[in-house]
């Protein structure tokens, strides 16, 4: 008799159970399960596509080997294939954090686990994120379980202006998580950009663009690795993707009349730029959408957390969407590690601000995922299956994911601070002292 290895064993049982499992029950079956590839039909869910398609109300889709087969109404399943209810329950895209240091910190206050900035460091441009991110933090499973399947990760700046090079992940916790490691260069203009580069926004402007004629002029401007007016060779090396437009170039600021500095600094060099933070990008709207700058904003920052946002309103993405701007929400005002999960919230807060529910939602979806070209923006017939189960409208402060698929594998919705939750609540059965269980 031929005997079957523990791990197929482990996948029939697992398969025979999930037949006969509703929606809200298969998210606690994979809390203790790793990711796997399934095929299901989830039936009869309000399902947000972020395509031509719009939002189905009572919506199917369909998975096969990791991707989706169909996606409509009255989607038949075929032999063999899990039936989900999903009335009720919403299917969206995954969330999409397009700024973060998600990866690079454990413990803030804690050196040896923050590998967000080198201050001592030599080198600037060319430090790399990818080398410092971490896809098995603890923050990567906090992060995934609020329904976020992407993240772009920015390292901080150092000794000058600039951070060095951000990636984008997804929150899978593989070690194969990173899809891009050199897909952005981050400067730091305004405020900090100024205290870095000696003390004034004149001093952090004129840097910025010796940096760009180093870039370039690469290689031939250096004879030796000191021979740039503003940068290293190394380092000139690493901006010049940026400096001639190949990758986006993130720049913080928040003063509108930084904004209007780095309009001008984008026509001279024909710049790729996408502004973190505009806090007063309301009052320079109608010139950031003719210049074609992209901008990520936090809808909850209504208050001059520095003189840099004096001019800070509540409706300011309202107005700039109002404008025609190319605009992101972030969470710049909750945290940029451990809070990004609060993604949600912050375009829920958008809302309520007087952004359209559909606007909000892309700003969290697919606007990143067309600036950083992932597919994971939509839900299309044939592409991976990538999405989230709510138990409700996801922009609502209560509603929870119930389950995760990245790229067609079912996601572990269990995180440490879960797990911490259940080892040690009160109506824990377990005799074992807490420190033994």
């Amino acid at each position: 008799m031929k005997v079957k290895s523990i791990e197929v064993r482990r996948e029939e049982i697992k398969m025979t159970h999930l037949k006969s499992l509703p929606l809200a029950a298969l998210f606690m079956l994979t809390a203790v399960l790793p990711a796997v590839a399934q095929d299901m039909l989830i039936k009869d869910a309000k399902v947000v596509t972020n395509t031509a398609a719009g939002i189905i109300e009572n919506g199917d889709i369909l998975v096969r080997d990791g991707k989706i087969l169909e996606i409509g109404e009255n989607v038949s399943a075929p032999s063999g294939v899990n039936v989900m209810d999903g009335t009720g329950k919403w299917v969206t895209p995954g969330l999409f954090v397009p700024f973060s240091r998600v990866g690079l910190v454990e413990i803030s206050a804690e050196a040896s686990t923050n590998d967000v900035s080198a201050s001592e460091a030599n080198t600037s441009v060319s430090n790399r994120a990818a080398d410092s991110f971490n896809p098995k933090s603890p923050v990567i499973g906090n992060t995934r379980i609020e329904g976020i399947t992407h993240v772009v990760s920015v390292p901080g700046t150092g000794k000058n202006i600039f951070g060095g090079i951000g990636l984008i992940a997804n929150t899978s916790g593989s070690f194969e998580s990173i899809k891009n490691p050199e897909s952005f260069v981050f400067v730091s203009l305004g405020e900090r950009g100024a205290g870095t580069a000696g003390g004034s926004r004149a001093a952090a402007l004129n840097q910025l663009r010796g940096a760009l004629d180093d870039a370039g002029a690469y290689p031939s401007r250096f004879k030796g690795p000191e021979d740039g007016d503003a940068l290293s060779r190394r380092d000139a090396a690493a901006l010049f993707s940026a400096a001639r437009g190949q990758i986006p170039i993130f720049i913080g600021a928040d003063r509108a009349v930084d904004l209007l500095n780095i309009i001008k600094l984008k026509k001279d060099y024909g710049l790729d730029v996408i502004v973190v933070g505009a806090a007063e990008g309301w009052m320079v709207a109608d010139d950031l959408k003719a210049a074609g700058i992209k901008v990520m904003v936090d809808p909850q920052e209504n208050l001059p957390a520095s003189f840099d946002m004096v001019g800070a309103r509540l409706d300011n993405v309202v107005l700039l969407d109002k404008a025609g701007v190319d605009y992101a929400i972030m969470t710049r005002s909750a945290d940029l590690t451990h809070n990004v999960r609060v993604l949600s919230q912050h375009a829920g807060n958008a809302v309520s601000a007087g952004l359209s529910w559909d606007k909000a939602f892309a700003a969290i979806t697919a606007t990143p995922a067309r600036w950083f070209k992932t597919k994971s923006g939509s839900l299309n017939k044939g592409e991976a299956a990538s999405f989230v189960v709510w138990d409700g409208d996801p922009l609502q402060v209560t509603t929870g994911a119930l389950s995760v698929y990245i790229d067609g594998q079912s996601q572990e919705m269990r995180s440490r601070q879960s797990a911490l939750r259940d080892r040690y609540n009160p109506k824990n059965i377990d005799k074992l002292p807490h420190k033994y269980r």
